[in-house]
């Protein structure tokens, strides 16, 4: 936003722009330092003075136009801005709006050029955003803040997260990414996921943003609280197995086929595990048919972890399929060379409703 001001920055020779009034006869792009405000500050701080000068024409105040518009003006000797022109235009309202916020800034600090009050040239953002507008992260002067900062945030998610069953049942390790809105009073608005993991660690992330504490509210250029976007992410891993259950064994000491394989109590034909496994499935209300593949491993203990699916049917029936799959009994362990190894089988499964 601020891009083409902080241009100004860099030391260099004189350059004309035309003959204007006796205090801007040589206008310099680049100086020593840029003019300022009065009480002092950075750029940013020039641009917040100017928005607090600005009043949003009624397209802006109704949604209907949002964006920014950047003005040209030249900073005198003297501090006095002249000359003020749109040299990025949004709509004539907003276009007059934004020269009159320019016209009514304090009278500056001139610039410095060589130990010398030069006027010089700037190109100023002025922005235009609705009372409704929900800002994102690079659209505000502060950002929402958790209380504490991200330290305390991470301690507050680590004392409140309960990790789902079936994180640690199907040895699961990821993240659930969501994006909610911080409301300009600081409260947590309309919350989405925008990277799932399972269906109860998308429930749990929300459960755990819904019922976070009031944030210090983000503040726009204009120092008013308003409504900002934020993203985070919440990690899920299995922790450490119940006591007297060995944990699942490194997938990179998974065998894909051994001397013996793993055998259920009644046999482990296709057949056998395609329909022990479809008289375990619960049917969503919503099911879709069709052909997947499910994939899982047989613990040297015999019992389940890990399944997925090699192409989804949809989320509601993909879960419905792992679900029955971690629900299977145990297996008699698969062998290599005498010794019980963990093994992964792969199933077709069929699912088709009439």
């Amino acid at each position: 936003m601020l891009g083409l001001l902080l241009l100004a920055s860099r030391p260099a020779s004189a350059q004309r722009y035309g003959q204007y009034a006796t205090d801007t006869t040589q206008v310099f792009s680049y100086v020593d330092q840029l003019p300022t405000l009065p009480g002092g500050g950075d750029q940013v701080a020039l641009v917040k003075a100017i928005q607090k000068q600005l009043q949003l024409p009624a397209e802006v105040r109704e949604s209907r136009v949002e964006g920014r518009v950047f003005v040209r003006v030249i900073v005198g000797v003297s501090g006095v801005g002249r000359k003020a022109t749109v040299v990025q235009s949004l709509s004539p309202a907003c276009d007059a709006a934004a020269l009159a916020a320019v016209r009514r800034m304090p009278r500056l600090l001139p610039g410095i050029y060589q130990g010398q009050p030069v006027a010089v040239m700037l190109t100023l953002p002025v922005i235009f955003l609705s009372p409704r507008h929900v800002y994102a992260a690079n659209e505000v002067a502060r950002p929402a803040r958790f209380p504490g900062g991200d330290a305390a945030l991470e301690t507050w998610l680590l004392q409140h997260k309960i990790i789902p069953a079936e994180v640690k049942q199907r040895d699961l390790q990821g993240r659930v990414t969501l994006r909610f809105v911080v409301k300009a009073d600081g409260r947590v608005g309309a919350t989405e996921v925008i990277n799932s993991l399972c269906p109860g660690c998308d429930d749990e992330a929300l459960r755990l943003v819904r019922s976070f504490p009031s944030w210090e509210q983000a503040l726009g250029y204009d120092d008013q609280p308003v409504a900002q976007y934020q993203v985070l992410h919440v990690w899920f891993r299995p922790g450490p197995p119940p006591a007297g259950l060995a944990p699942p064994v490194p997938e990179s000491q998974v065998y894909s086929g051994a001397e013996q394989m793993p055998n259920l109590p009644n046999g482990s034909s296709d057949a056998q595990l395609q329909a022990a496994i479809q008289e375990r499935i619960h049917y969503p209300e919503h099911v879709v048919s069709g052909d997947t593949q499910v994939s899982f491993v047989v613990e040297p203990d015999g019992r389940v972890t890990r399944p997925v699916l090699l192409n989804s049917l949809g989320i509601a029936t993909d879960e419905a399929i792992l679900d029955a799959v971690l629900r299977l009994p145990r297996f008699e362990p698969g062998r290599q060379r005498r010794q019980v190894v963990a093994v992964r089988l792969k199933v077709p499964v069929s699912i088709e409703i009439r």
